[in-house]
């Protein structure tokens, strides 16, 4: 018998990167010509990175910057998978099919630190936290199970990006009775983007206001 666990709700993709502080700076100066409030500008700056390829390239290729997609750049950390915010699990076992919920469930928590990816920063680079929020699945297995699924042996492996001023916690991996199981991603769709995040060599977290 195989036991299986699909995660219901959000799939979650980060990429941690450098941007160009002068490429970042293009952007928000063509973002204040079009609007004139924080709010529509900001959303123009993400409009840009995200969406605009032609004019993110046109600025990357002024300054030097080799700008290819938010999803192209050469990066430092990049993790796909469940949101463990209001994630819900269907299981199967030879007892059929259920619904239960992830609260309550022991977790195992990596954070990525904040300190190590500032290393990797150039003179006249920003960190970057970059991604999209999809609907969609995991599903895990494991072959050769017995018995009936125990909520108290499951242990979900998350990456909790907190250290970096993002609020996402990642699935990358379920272990039940301290075996591994293996990890599929299935369909997703509705993909939104996640407000792009900025930080300085210092640590600190920038606005537009920095790159004015």
């Amino acid at each position: 018998m195989t036991l299986e666990i699909a995660t219901q709700g959000d799939i979650d993709q980060i990429v941690v990167s450098s941007l160009s502080r002068a490429f970042v700076q293009k952007i928000y100066r063509h973002c204040w010509g079009k609007n004139n409030t924080p709010y529509f500008a900001g959303n123009c700056f993400k409009g840009v990175l995200y969406f605009d390829e032609r004019l993110a390239i046109k600025y990357a290729d002024d300054v030097g910057f080799p700008w290819r997609g938010w999803l192209s750049t050469p990066k430092f950390h990049h993790r796909t998978g469940a949101s463990l915010h209001g994630l819900s699990l269907s299981v199967r076992d030879a007892a059929g099919q259920r619904e239960t919920s992830a609260l309550g469930l022991a977790v195992a928590e990596q954070r990525p630190r904040l300190d190590g990816f500032l290393e990797g920063l150039g003179d006249d680079e920003v960190l970057a936290v970059l991604g999209a929020v999809d609907k969609g699945e995991m599903l895990f297995t494991l072959a050769d199970f017995d018995g009936t699924f125990d909520a108290d042996k499951l242990v979900i492996e998350v990456e909790r990006f907190s250290d970096l001023y993002c609020e996402e916690a990642v699935v990358t991996g379920m272990r039940y009775d301290g075996r591994v199981m293996s990890m599929e991603t299935g369909e997703s769709r509705g993909k939104s983007m996640v407000d792009p995040l900025l930080i300085g060599r210092d640590g600190k977290l920038l606005d537009m206001y920095d790159f004015a």
